[in-house]
C-alpha cells in the first residue's frame, strides 16, 4: 500500500491526504485534493536527489493557486472562446473567467475547478500507484452528463535505469460530453528552488504551432514552427529565442502556446512529445503523450513568495508541458476533436520519464 499521510483539512472539515509512490530512487507525492502532483524526487548526474516539481509545503497554498500548480485540469482545459460548447447540437456555456470582461473560459472553473475538489483515492496494494476519482452532475461547470472522472499516477521502472511516471486520465459519462484533460505540473530540472528554467535545453516533436489571438485564445491558424522562435525540433534552450522581437512571444511574456505534435493517432500509444535537459543537474525529462497537442508554458506569470521550502517563484522558474487537444477546437470544424459519450468514454495517457547524463 502507498505510503499515506494527513495533510490538512478544508472548510467543511473534510481531511486531504498525501499518497507518497517509491520506485528506486525516484519519489512522488500526490494528494487527493485536485488529483495534484506535489512533488517528485529524481537524482540528478552525481545522485544527488532534489524536488523537481514547483509547489507549496501547505494545503493552504493550494487553496487559491492561480498558477494551478500540479493540478488535475478538466473537464476543459486551456482556452475557449466566450466558454462556448456544442454537444450534439446543443449550446453549452461554461463560467466566463478569462479574457476581456471574462467573456472567454479558461480551465473550466479556476474558483471552484476540479482542482480544488476532493477525489475519492484508491491506492494499490504494491504501493505503486493511486488512482483519484470525481463524480460530476449534468450540467456541471456548465457541461452535459454525469460523469465520472478518473486520475491514475503510478511510477515504473524501465530497463536502462530510468522511472516513469504515468498519469492516466479517463471520463466516462451518460450522455454526449466534452472533455480535455491535462496535468499542469510545472517543471524545473535544477531543482524547484534553483531559479531560472531558461538555461534548460528543450525539443519538441513539433512542425506546427497555434498562434493566439490578443485575449490568448487560439487563432485559429495553424502556422509552420520553421523560421520562427517557435522551432524546437532541435533542442534549444528556453531562453535562446524568447526574447525575440516577435508579436506571439511579446504579447504571452514568452512561451505560453499550443504546439501539434507530430504523428498522432487516435487510441494510439504514447508517442514522444518533449525532451528536456538541465546542463546544471545533469537531469532528463523525456515525456510522451497520446492527445494531438501540448502546450508550453514557460511561467511567464509566476509570482510566489512563500513557496515550498521557503523557495520564492518568479517569472520563468518553471515550466509547464500540457497535453492536450488543441485548444478551443470545438470552434473549428477541421481540428481533432475529443470523444466523450455513452460507450466510449475519454482516455488519455502522459508519461514523464526520468534519467541523467
Amino acid at each position: 500500500m502507498a505510503d499515506i499521510e494527513r495533510f490538512g483539512t478544508i472548510g467543511n472539515k473534510a481531511e486531504v491526504h498525501i499518497y507518497t509512490l517509491v520506485c528506486g530512487n525516484v519519489t512522488a507525492r500526490v494528494m487527493d485534493f485536485g488529483a495534484t502532483l506535489l512533488s517528485l524526487v529524481a537524482p540528478d548526474q552525481n545522485g544527488n536527489l532534489d524536488d523537481i516539481v514547483l509547489g507549496f509545503d501547505q494545503l493552504e497554498g493550494y487553496f487559491d493557486n492561480p498558477a494551478c500548480y500540479g493540478a488535475t485540469i478538466g473537464p476543459s482545459a486551456n482556452r475557449t472562446d466566450q466558454g462556448e460548447v456544442a454537444i450534439a447540437g446543443t449550446l453549452y456555456h461554461m463560467p466566463g473567467n478569462d479574457g476581456p470582461s471574462l467573456r472567454n473560459n479558461l480551465h473550466t472553473d479556476l474558483e471552484y475547478g476540479i482542482h480544488k475538489r476532493i477525489w475519492d483515492a484508491s491506492p494499490s496494494e504494491d504501493g505503486a500507484s493511486v488512482c483519484f476519482s470525481l463524480k460530476l452532475p449534468d450540467k456541471e461547470y456548465g457541461l452535459s452528463g454525469n460523469r465520472l472522472l478518473t486520475a491514475c499516477y503510478s511510477l515504473v521502472s524501465n530497463e536502462n535505469g530510468s522511472v516513469t511516471l504515468r498519469v492516466h486520465y479517463e471520463c466516462s459519462t451518460d450522455a454526449p460530453t466534452f472533455v480535455n484533460m491535462t496535468n499542469h505540473t510545472y517543471w524545473n530540472l535544477a531543482g524547484h528552488a534553483s531559479g531560472s528554467i531558461l538555461e534548460q535545453t528543450v525539443c519538441v516533436q513539433a512542425q506546427k504551432y497555434l498562434p493566439l489571438r490578443d485575449d490568448n485564445v487560439s487563432l485559429g491558424t495553424v502556422e509552420d514552427v520553421a523560421g520562427t522562435p517557435f522551432d524546437f525540433r532541435q533542442p534549444k534552450a528556453l531562453g535562446r529565442d524568447i526574447e525575440q522581437d516577435c508579436d506571439q512571444l511579446r504579447q504571452a511574456r514568452g512561451y505560453d502556446h499550443c504546439f501539434c505534435i507530430d504523428n498522432y493517432r487516435p487510441d494510439a500509444p504514447a508517442r514522444p512529445a518533449l525532451h528536456a535537459e538541465s546542463l546544471k543537474s545533469g537531469r532528463v525529462l523525456d515525456i510522451s503523450i497520446t492527445t494531438p497537442g501540448a502546450h508550453l508554458y514557460t511561467g511567464n506569470w509566476l509570482e510566489d513568495a512563500n513557496a515550498k521550502e521557503g523557495a520564492e517563484y518568479r517569472p520563468r522558474y518553471g515550466f509547464a508541458f500540457e497535453p492536450e487537444f488543441w485548444p478551443d477546437n470545438m470552434h473549428h470544424d477541421d481540428w481533432i476533436h475529443p470523444r466523450c459519450e455513452p460507450g466510449h468514454p475519454y482516455a488519455q495517457t502522459i508519461l514523464y520519464r526520468f534519467s541523467h547524463k
